[in-house]
């Protein structure tokens, strides 16, 4: 009896070293489909993974490309209206200079002389012997106390700070104009924090935020945390704090508002 168990295990010894065995067969056929199936999930997962990097690369080199016309328009219209600003001064200030009619260019005051008549004596002072002096009327003669030279220049002082004033009249009311615009939601606030959730995706500051990505979340109130994304859905995503088992939910609006920051995190 003991010899037949000991030929079946000797004939089983030999079978499993040329293998032959039945169920050393059946356990390598089982662990033969485990690891094809392994390997179908792996590149399953890595071409899902290579697509997602390549749309994420796609769409940010869009958005560089997108923000690059933006700011090429926005320094254009900066520049065309600081230009029709210097304009408008400029246009001004001659304004005013043509209606104080002030020159550059100071023009000697000409003088006529009147001839004496000829039976006019000259010491009489152009008056005949039977005529009487006439007597000036009083506002026929104006006695300047100053002198030409310096009436000019104080009419060209008058005529540079009404310009001036003018000008800076002109300024507060084109500033007063653009902070009105910019309260009421001007670009620039438009694009300061696109926030939005996209096929299980954040898009945060510009750039993409995925399940798994480690991250820095700061507090309005000064609290700061290091986390890792674990749920991205609807309107809010979980993260999970590093240190702690705790999960926290962060809105949508609230990164809008800017009550919470979000940072990538090397992980």
């Amino acid at each position: 009896m003991y010899q037949d168990k000991l030929a079946e295990l000797k004939s089983q010894l030999e079978k499993l070293r040329h293998g032959t065995l039945p169920d050393y067969v059946k356990k390598l056929r089982r662990l033969e489909n485990l690891f094809k199936e392994r390997k179908r999930v792996n590149t399953i997962i890595r071409d899902l993974e290579v697509e997602m990097v390549e749309q994420d690369f796609v769409n940010e080199k869009k958005m560089a490309a997108q923000e690059f016309e933006d700011q090429k328009v926005f320094l254009r219209e900066q520049l065309i209206a600081e230009l029709e600003e210097k304009q408008k001064m400029i246009e001004s200030e001659r304004h005013t200079m043509e209606l104080t009619g002030d020159s550059m260019e100071h023009k000697p005051i000409s003088t006529r002389k009147l001839r004496r008549r000829a039976n006019e004596p000259s010491g009489s002072g152009g008056y005949g012997p039977g005529e009487k002096r006439r007597k000036p009327q009083p506002n026929a003669v104006i006695n300047h106390l100053l002198d030409d030279n310096d009436i000019l220049d104080d009419l060209k002082i008058i005529n540079k700070n009404r310009a001036f004033s003018v000008a800076q009249l002109n300024k507060a009311n084109n500033l007063g104009s653009s902070s009105s615009t910019s309260s009421n939601g001007s670009p620039a606030s438009h694009l300061h924090r696109d926030t939005r959730i996209e096929d299980g995706k954040l898009f945060y500051e510009k750039r993409w935020f995925r399940r798994g990505q480690a991250v820095q979340v700061e507090n309005k109130n000064g609290d700061k945390y290091p986390g890792m994304i674990s749920a991205i859905a609807g309107d809010a995503i979980s993260i999970r704090r590093t240190n702690e088992s705790t999960k926290t939910r962060i809105y949508v609006n609230q990164l809008l508002k800017g009550k919470v920051l979000l940072k990538r995190r090397a992980s």
